[in-house]
């Protein structure tokens, strides 16, 4: 398992300037993400007091293909085009101040082509607003003779005999 984390602001002094952060995983790993928000981009700032319940803040982990000439560019960043979303994970309030932890299970990223890109959004008030506070690199890595396999788990009885169909 690889175990990142991120400390990303939720103000930032320029809102044309988005932080950037880049991940290198192996094809085959499972991914544990901790994702910290601080009040502000300043060297001191504290990190924000996340409240739980209906409505509270959410974060999410959206990652697309990087394929050269399949984006538009919009204010100086360049998005995927609609349809394109490789996963989405929805991080969880942790124990700490302020932190999120997403987690991605193994072999997740099998078929996954070796770029792709990240953004991190936070949901602030249950749907109505978000604001993206990170995105990035996802350099996916290819195992030498690894073959991406991925195996159906067959459905069974309550007894574990495979239940099989025509």
């Amino acid at each position: 398992m690889a175990s990142y984390a991120l400390t990303v602001p939720y103000m930032r002094t320029s809102m044309l300037h988005i932080p950037r952060r880049d991940l290198v995983l192996a094809a085959a790993d499972s991914l544990y993400l901790r994702v910290t928000v601080v009040d502000s981009d300043d060297p001191c700032a504290q990190a924000l007091d996340l409240t739980g319940g209906v409505g509270g803040p959410a974060l999410a982990m959206i990652v697309w293909p990087d394929v050269p000439g399949q984006y538009f560019h919009e204010y100086g960043m360049w998005h995927p085009v609609s349809g394109q979303v490789l996963w989405m994970g929805v991080g969880t309030i942790s124990d700490a101040i302020g932190a999120f932890d997403v987690v991605m299970p193994v072999n997740t990223m099998a078929c996954w082509p070796r770029r792709c890109g990240f953004a991190i959004r936070l949901d602030y008030d249950g749907g109505l607003g978000s604001e993206v506070l990170a995105v990035g690199t996802l350099h996916v890595r290819q195992v030498p003779g690894f073959a991406a396999v991925l195996t159906a788990v067959p459905i069974t009885t309550d007894a574990l005999d495979p239940i099989t169909t025509d």
